[in-house]
């Protein structure tokens, strides 16, 4: 068994940093044109790989009905890299350990991945896709979706679990829920055709499981597997305008049963439209909604019809991003349940200020609901997660961050439905990371 003290001593050697900030900074050349590193960010150019290892201590309380406070020494990395040829292959990765320094929580790892390969062959486009991660809880905010670990600003990583329709729309956060470690996959290929030089043909299918390690507890998570597929027809209109008529089945199934009730399995089909405008270089706003039918797998069910919507609108500046995001479809459930439908709001921005500041926040709102099957007890989860980061430059490729970050979950429809973590829990983290300038790989 690793002790806290053979964690702590890497920390222990990066600390006294800490304590001489105004010399260090001086360190930072004002005038440089050099990049000055904040923290871990994805890579800007083609064939350039970027990384960062941070080492921080966090502690959160109530976490998950938990009344006492529990803090964590944590070691993690980050890492992206994408080639910079005309087939580009991309990668990024975080994980870490997390080792618990006091006696109410165990110490874990987390870890995620993701592969992503494009192949051009004259008017044809593939592309092949897997992500995998390894969370001992419901992923939140920040890079890794853990929080406290220094990650927050950079875009989160999918878990992989909440497939949606229409390819690019935002997943959601999804319930917080303790149970146990789970793994979550997802993989896909899509083909696009070009017909003319505005008008192309997108087909996709993907493949999503979820699983969680131990079960024996009184509340298990509930496993799944789900398959989709879509075919779409994108037509650019001009510079700043496109448009696309879509068409997506999903069907999702459940292993084992659910607090002592079996789930059957469900499937969605959704026809929407999408439309894309670009306002300009930085802002972006993309619209997409239809109507979604969906069939409960139980003698004697019948479809029921809802809407979804994927809505957001994106800015990117030389020294700030922002993006808003609102997403209404059916999903798997998160491991709560045997499929539910989420109404979800998420706001996320960062802003740069001198060279040597960075500031993160990323704040969602989601409403979830079970799909209406015969014999299961309605509920609806309103989940709100709240994180903020600020990060500071003290060496040219060290920096220190202090993050918060709020959970908040109640259940407000019957009570004995699902017994899920309901209150307010936070997380406070603090730490140094190294992150050096990006490795040109090769010519871009």
């Amino acid at each position: 068994m690793i002790k806290f003290s053979q964690i702590a001593s890497p920390l222990l050697l990066l600390l006294p940093m800490t304590a001489v900030p105004a010399a260090i900074a001086q360190a930072i050349p004002a005038a440089s044109a050099s990049p000055i590193s904040t923290g871990f960010a994805l890579p800007s150019i083609a064939g350039t790989l970027q990384y960062a290892v941070c080492a921080s201590q966090s502690y959160s309380s109530n976490s998950f009905g938990s009344s006492s406070t529990s803090s964590f020494s944590n070691l993690s990395g980050d890492l992206a890299f994408i080639t910079g040829n005309l087939n580009p292959f991309s990668t990024t990765f975080s994980g870490g350990r997390s080792w618990s320094s006091s006696g109410q929580s165990s110490s874990y790892y987390f870890l995620n991945l993701s592969l992503n390969q494009i192949i051009h062959a004259k008017r044809w486009t593939f592309v092949v896709s897997d992500s995998v991660n390894y969370l001992p809880q419901t992923a939140s905010t920040g890079f890794s979706g853990v929080p406290g670990v220094g990650d927050l600003g950079v875009n989160p990583a999918q878990t992989g679990a909440n497939p949606v329709p229409v390819a690019g729309a935002n997943p959601g956060q999804g319930v917080l829920s303790g149970f146990s470690t789970r793994v979550a996959n997802s993989s896909s290929l899509s083909l696009e055709r070009e017909l003319t030089g505005k008008t192309s043909l997108q087909a996709s299918g993907s493949y999503s499981l979820t699983r969680f390690l131990d079960n024996s507890g009184p509340n298990p998570g509930l496993d799944s597997d789900s398959e989709s597929g879509s075919l779409n027809l994108n037509h650019r209109i001009d510079a700043r305008n496109s448009a696309s008529g879509n068409f997506a089945y999903s069907r999702s199934t459940f292993s084992g049963d659910n607090y002592g009730i079996p789930q059957p399995g469900f499937s969605s089909q959704t026809a929407s439209m999408q439309y894309t405008h670009q306002f300009s270089r930085k802002l972006v706003v993309d619209l997409s909604a239809g109507p979604q039918w969906t069939s409960i797998n139980t003698p004697g069910g019948t479809p029921s019809l809802s809407l979804f919507a994927n809505l957001s609108a994106t800015y990117s500046g030389e020294f700030s991003r922002a993006s808003l995001a609102y997403t209404r479809s059916s999903n798997s459930g998160f491991g709560v349940v045997g499929g539910a439908i989420s109404d979800s709001v998420s706001f996320t921005a960062s802003r740069t200020f001198d060279r040597v500041w960075l500031c993160a926040l990323s704040t969602a709102y989601t409403q979830t609901a079970n799909l209406p099957a015969a014999g299961s007890l309605p509920f609806t989860f309103h989940t709100t997660v709240t994180g903020v980061q600020v990060s500071r430059a003290i060496a040219r490729s060290f920096s220190a961050y202090a993050s918060y970050t709020l959970e908040d979950q109640s259940n407000r429809g019957t009570g004995a439905a699902v017994d899920l973590y309901s209150g307010i829990s936070n997380v406070a983290g603090f730490g140094l990371t190294y992150s050096p300038s990006s490795i040109r790989l090769g010519h871009s």
